[in-house]
């Protein structure tokens, strides 16, 4: 919507004055985008096909090197004066410096300058959402999530830390999209920081919590019907589940599965009737992730690969009720099946006068896929241009994470799903991402060929291992203490070069697929 600002034409008086715009306009350039407010569900469903990737650079040019240099010092620097400035008293100062805290963590890799001031960041956060004003907690819950996106793959601590605050402004605040973003910020911090595994109590809590919000329609965290509330509470909902229960077998986990579906499923399908189309939408999801995955699980049963009679040792979260035995196990059947599908074929056909155009098509759209996977068990597949590459996604599973990292992280998406790992991670997708030339820990620059090994590499690792230890490394030992560490490293890289070419050969075999589908039912 707005165009990068251009340098002013004309003579300059000196070079040095030229390099400053070029490198100003290189770190304003890219906070220039517009991005689309954090928990747009309807925003999520459209591909980022025509986007561009901010950070890649002209290979082997000496001068843009040094530019890129310069640019990062500058937002680094920006960074450290924007956590600064979250101690000043003024709300209006506070603010800027969260909105600059959101750009610079969304579109770029921060992790080195996050480490390193990650205590002293969380406690300004936090003040900032206790005694701030609305627009003061909602941004602080937007940079909390991008934190934890950023820094927070297995930082358990900074998620129990925080977790407390949250659900008391989740269920006190009087302002419903403080809530949101609240409940937004809870889910990623969990999502992110927790590794998914049968005995993870504080996963089954938050579901718990998440579970009650639907159920009651908002009403037990006094938002009844917010539509804000609702749609964010389905949407974190849906990533716990899916991260938690992907695949299921072990009989204790697809209990825990199934009872959380019973708790929910008619709550939801309540949601379906809500007047906001994004609660409608994040309802139908909810509902057809959930049935993707005890579905899937029920096939696998009359296949023989799983019984009621299997004896696990596994560690599980257990409820103190046991009254739920016997609908939680055996044969999985949904019993209004027949009603689930009339409601939402309806929705797929959604002609109502007394919603906008717009709305309704995009109602239509999202239904016409949550209809076939519930009523065919057609899994949907989306498709998502970066890089050049054309990474798909396959199923609920897959589908609803992506649309939840992609909400939080707005314009920067291309940034992360490039350089973090940990989004490789949750979506292997998008290792087919992964350029061994990428250096500099997060600095967003790119080299090729013979660099690489002398450079990029040596940078990189030098990098982290000084940074998140607290210090670098002294010149005198060079960038790694001895051979083996650089060994290390560079096996490091061949692992997720091979991981990336792994993705790609997946991504032949799926188009094969799909194409030999296509000409058979034809």
């Amino acid at each position: 919507m707005y165009a990068n600002k251009q340098p002013p034409s004309g003579p300059r008086k000196t070079v040095s004055k030229k390099k400053q715009l070029h490198d100003l306009e290189r770190v304003a350039g890219s906070s220039s985008r517009p991005s689309s407010r954090p928990g747009s569900r309807m925003g999520s469903r459209v591909n980022s096909d025509n986007e561009e990737s901010d950070h890649e650079y002209e290979a082997g040019v000496d001068d843009d090197f040094d530019d890129q240099k310069h640019a990062d010092e500058s937002w680094e620097g920006q960074l450290k004066d924007a956590i600064e400035d979250l101690n000043e008293k003024r709300s209006s100062v506070r603010e800027d410096a969260l909105t600059k805290l959101q750009t610079i963590i969304s579109q770029r890799f921060t992790a080195d300058v996050l480490d390193s001031q990650k205590d002293e960041l969380m406690e300004l956060l936090k003040k900032s959402i206790k005694k701030g004003g609305t627009r003061e907690c909602v941004l602080a819950a937007n940079v909390i999530s991008l934190i934890f996106i950023t820094i927070g793959e297995d930082d358990e601590k900074m998620f129990t830390d925080l977790a407390p605050l949250l659900k008391y402004t989740i269920t006190n605040h009087e302002q419903t999209e403080a809530k949101a973003a609240c409940i937004y910020a809870l889910g990623t911090a969990c999502f992110i920081s927790s590794t998914p595994q049968p005995s993870h109590l504080p996963t089954y809590d938050l579901l718990g919590f998440f579970s009650e919000i639907v159920s009651t329609s908002g009403a037990s965290v006094n938002a009844s019907q917010n539509a804000e509330t609702l749609a964010a509470a389905l949407e974190s909902f849906g990533v716990l589940y899916a991260g938690l229960f992907p695949h299921l077998g072990p009989k204790q986990i697809t209990m825990h599965a199934r009872r959380f579906f019973n708790r929910v499923v008619e709550g939801a399908k309540e949601l379906l009737e809500h007047p906001a189309v994004e609660v409608r939408v994040a309802a139908g999801e909810t509902i057809a992730l959930m049935l993707e995955i005890l579905n899937h699980y029920q096939r696998q049963r009359e296949d023989g690969e799983f019984s009621d009679d299997e004896d696990n040792d596994l560690e599980t979260y257990n409820d103190d009720d046991p009254e739920d035995y016997d609908e939680v196990t055996g044969d999985f059947r949904y019993e209004d099946l027949d009603g689930l599908i009339a409601a939402l074929g309806a929705l797929s056909t959604d002609s109502s006068k007394h919603r906008s155009k717009k709305e309704r098509s995009a109602g239509r759209s999202a239904f016409r896929d949550i209809l076939k996977s519930v009523e065919s068990q057609e899994q949907p597949t989306e498709s998502l241009k970066m890089k050049d590459y054309d990474v798909e996604f396959d199923g609920w599973v897959e589908i609803i994470q992506l649309h939840y990292l992609r909400d939080r992280l707005t314009s920067g998406m291309q940034t992360h799903f490039v350089q973090n790992t940990m989004i490789h991670t949750i979506l292997p997708s998008t290792a087919i991402l992964y350029s061994p030339e990428l250096i500099g820990g997060g600095n967003g620059t790119f080299v090729s060929g013979s660099r690489l090994a002398a450079a990029a590499v040596s940078s990189q690792a030098g990098s982290k291992a000084g940074s998140r230890a607290g210090s670098r490394p002294s010149s005198s030992m060079g960038i790694y203490a001895d051979a083996e560490d650089a060994k290390a490293e560079l096996d490091r890289v061949d692992r997720k070069y091979l991981n990336a070419e792994m993705a790609k050969m997946r991504q032949v075999q799926r188009k094969k697929e799909r194409s030999r589908g296509k000409y058979e039912d034809y």
